[in-house]
């Protein structure tokens, strides 16, 4: 038998199922039948989740004691040779939508050592190069021993007639593209890594997967998902010391890598040294010795030191990169001419029946006049009406040139449309942006225009704005609108509020609020909440309910909104809440 472990599933029980996981596991020896998902055994991916009926080739009873024909598997590289017999081990679970299905954990392959069942094996489709003809050539040579040869000195199948040096490489790719995804999930496992993390490991290294892991499980720490601590269990249980350059190195990495996670770019130098040993929690290992390191790989060029800040190389190149953009789009572009500024903004008023505070005038001027420009201000400060404005005035002037409005999210791309009646799309479409797995973005396209508005700056982390710079044509111009006072990007950068403090790019701060009346305490508390005052302002248009545990908070607030919806409208009141 060839065994290979699975990775064993989260499922929901039953509450009536008092039995543990080990009581529920059950064992089946059945063959393939047909693949439910994906549809084609040729497009799954190694690795992939899959759902796959098999048909028992003894009596097996489901989890409420009924005898089944087919079993309906799911799990990660279920085997699909139709011409194999498995020894399937799981457990079965109840989904609400698929109903009973079975949680494959492991399985082995069930082959006789005998010349049937190894030239089976051998022609099951699983290996590509090796049809049943190569497959009866093979064991005509090795006899059986042949799965062994395959598996440990697959260089003598150069031995046997019509395997070429080429065709070797085909048949032992496909072998260990078979069994190296199913492979590192059985060895990573038991470590705590789950089956989505070790395949993304394999996805990334290929064949060098295990000798990585085995030798250097650090670099396990590289992939999305899988931190310090959990590749710190499994170099500790392979007897790495814990006072090991490379552990140090690795944790010096990680503690950027953290802060990235957490909004940052970049850290501080003693804080860096300070978390860093925190992780660690290896006395041994001094702020001294640790920062020696850090010197070791600033030199070696994994992470760059500058103005009592340490980055990791790649964040680094990022920001330097988006700082030299951003600076060459304000010395370097031509901006068009605007004889009659004052006389367009004036008719402008008039076609949408306002007054522009002299700020608001300010902010248009600007972003009229400068390669790169900055408007920001909180809610109720007339940012949409200066939008609608802004493409006015260009469109009037400019009725040659392209304008493009764009937005970080889905949700703010349609607002903007609504608001501005110029059509507006995500940045990620606009670019033709796509992430993988991973979060590694494809390279942007070029954004064929002239004049680029941006709303809602402040949720852009260093990366899209590094990307959208980069996709700007040479002389167009880019107007960038939001709140700076608001929460920061979720990915790391705060790029609008980093812009503003720089001083380096054009920016016009709004401050009169005009949505909301003079005296509005929404207005006026949202002011004070910015600035960390507490002291906040109650009354008929401000409450504060105080709610004795979060059963009563959700009755409250679904009486609150419906109460509300009745008298304003289902489009006039907005319930929101942090929870997600």
């Amino acid at each position: 038998m060839r065994n290979t472990m699975l990775p064993k599933q989260e499922k929901f029980w039953c509450r009536y199922d008092k039995q543990s996981k080990s009581e529920r596991r059950q064992k089946m020896l059945c063959q393939f039948e047909r693949l439910i998902y994906p549809h084609d055994v040729s497009t799954a991916a190694n690795g992939q989740y899959m759902v796959a009926v098999y048909n028992p080739c003894e009596n097996v009873k489901d989890s409420t004691g009924n005898v089944v024909t087919q079993v309906k598997a799911v799990g990660y590289c279920l085997p699909t040779a139709d011409n194999i017999r498995y020894d399937i081990q799981g457990h079965w679970s109840k989904n609400s939508k698929h109903g009973i299905q079975f949680e494959v954990e492991n399985y082995e392959e069930v082959i006789t050592h005998t010349k049937e069942g190894i030239i089976g094996y051998l022609s099951s489709g699983q290996i590509k190069g090796i049809g049943p003809k190569v497959a009866e050539k093979i064991y005509n040579v090795f006899g059986n021993d042949s799965l062994d040869v395959l598996d440990k000195e697959p260089e003598k199948l150069l031995q046997v007639s019509g395997i070429s040096q080429n065709k070797l490489e085909k048949i032992y790719n496909s072998y260990l593209a078979n069994r190296g995804a199913r492979d590192i999930i059985a060895f990573l496992m038991p470590h705590g890594i789950t089956a989505n993390k070790a395949i993304k490991f394999y996805q990334h290294y290929k064949e060098k997967t295990m000798n990585i892991v085995r030798n250097h499980p650090y670099q396990l720490c590289e992939i999305s998902g899988i931190g310090f601590i959990e590749a710190d269990k499994i170099a500790m249980s392979f007897g790495l010391s814990k006072t090991s350059t490379e552990r140090a190195d690795q944790a010096l990495v990680y503690t950027l890598m953290n802060a990235e996670k957490d909004g940052h770019i970049c850290m501080e130098k003693h804080k860096f040294i300070s978390e860093c040993q925190k992780l660690l929690n290896t006395p041994e290992l001094t702020e001294q010795m640790l920062a020696n390191r850090a010197s070791k790989l600033v030199y070696t060029g994994r992470l760059v030191s500058y103005a009592g800040f340490v980055y990791r190389s790649g964040m680094a190149k990022t920001e330097s990169d988006l700082a030299y953009q951003i600076i060459k789009r304000k010395r370097n572009v031509k901006v068009p001419s605007y004889t009659h500024i004052d006389k367009d903004i004036v008719e402008t008023e008039k076609k949408f029946n306002v007054t522009f505070a002299a700020e608001q005038r300010e902010a248009i001027k600007a972003a009229l006049t400068n390669g790169v420009s900055i408007i920001t201000g909180g809610p109720g400060t007339g940012k949409t009406m200066i939008q609608k404005a802004i493409i006015e005035i260009y469109r009037k002037n400019n009725s040659d040139k392209d304008i493009k409005c764009c937005a970080p999210t889905g949700r703010a791309a349609r607002r903007m449309t609504e608001s501005t009646g110029f059509d507006a799309s995500t940045i990620h479409k606009a670019l033709n942006l796509f992430a993988d797995d991973s979060g590694n973005y494809s390279e942007p396209e070029l954004l064929d225009a002239d004049f680029v508005i941006v709303d809602e700056v402040s949720m852009l982390d260093i990366h899209i704005a590094g990307m959208l710079f980069d996709a700007l044509k040479h002389n167009c111009q880019i107007v960038l609108i939001g709140d700076s006072e608001q929460l920061p990007s979720v990915g790391p950068g705060a790029v609008l509020s980093e812009m503003i403090e720089s001083r380096c790019v054009p920016t016009v701060r709004l401050d009169t609020v005009f949505r909301q009346n003079s005296g509005s305490r929404i207005a006026v508390n949202a002011r004070l909440i910015r600035h960390g005052d507490h002291e906040l302002e109650y009354g008929d248009d401000f409450e504060f309910i105080n709610s004795p545990n979060l059963e009563e908070s959700a009755r409250t607030m679904v009486d609150t909104y419906i109460r509300e919806t009745s008298k304003y409208g289902i489009d006039n009141v907005a319930l929101l809440t942090p929870f997600r």
